[in-house]
């Protein structure tokens, strides 16, 4: 009798243990045992810049503040997970996180492994010289080293532009770390999204830096949620028209990006 209690106990406790692995999120319950409030964990890359960044250890930025507001009318919390960018979509296939908010663009190869809300923002890469650079556009990249960030869109765009005018690529994991590559003449050009390059100007960390030609593509970001959240996925969508509608939405892009 002894060993079959026994026997239950630990099945009983490899049951549990089995339950809470895989899944990101926790849910509180209040005290009649009912689900109150339930806390995804949110991965954003924290690099600097209107989008992500940290202010004495605290998640800031255009993209933390559009999450935590649909988040609050929806009913759920928010944890935040630090990551390198390029670690964002295995992390969201894998389960390690509920969902992610990084100047994310939608793109059909990631929306293989992930879902994405409606989008959030219209964005769009540019091509970034050094003042005074002989490079007026594309053209003349020829024989030109381009850096770019890895595992984004302006990669794969900087990768496109190279072999069709024969130049060279770079790869950098930080944001800040493509301007000063430039800067000090290591690099002849940047590619990046529109809204981080602007930002960065109008903050003087772009110091003496360029966009040249038009826009290279036409982009626009989504609020990563994983694959098997698809009430999550609905209750974003919901909540990012609330503060489409309501106003809240303007007003926080007004504050980041002063338009």
């Amino acid at each position: 009798m002894k060993k079959m209690w026994k026997s239950i106990a630990i099945c009983g406790a490899i049951t549990l243990a089995l339950a809470g692995c895989g899944k990101a999120s926790t849910t509180t319950n209040n005290s009649s045992g009912d689900a109150k409030e339930r806390t995804l964990v949110f991965a954003t890359s924290a690099d600097g810049g209107a989008f992500a960044h940290k202010v004495n250890g605290k998640y800031e930025g255009f993209d933390i503040e559009v999450v935590e507001a649909i988040a609050k009318k929806e009913g759920y919390k928010i944890q935040w997970k630090d990551m390198k960018f390029d670690g964002i979509i295995p992390s969201l296939k894998t389960n390690q996180v509920d969902g992610a908010a990084a100047a994310i663009t939608i793109k059909e190869e990631r929306k293989a492994v992930t879902n994405f809300t409606d989008p959030y923002f219209d964005s769009g890469l540019v091509l970034v010289v050094k003042k005074g650079s002989s490079i007026n556009g594309p053209a003349g990249l020829k024989g030109k080293t381009i850096v770019a960030k890895n595992g984004t869109s302006g990669l794969e765009k900087a990768k496109e532009l190279a072999k069709q005018y024969g130049a060279k690529v770079k790869i950098l994991e930080d944001e800040p770390t493509l301007y000063l590559d430039v800067q000090n003449g290591q690099s002849d050009a940047l590619v990046n999204d529109y809204p981080f390059v602007t930002d960065k100007m109008k903050s003087g960390t772009a110091k003496g830096l360029k966009i040249v030609g038009e826009r290279l593509t036409g982009e626009q970001y989504g609020i990563a949620i994983a694959k098997d959240e698809s009430k999550v996925l609905e209750e974003f969508n919901k909540g990012l028209k609330e503060i489409k509608d309501d106003g809240e939405y303007t007003a926080l892009h007004k504050k980041y990006f002063g338009e």
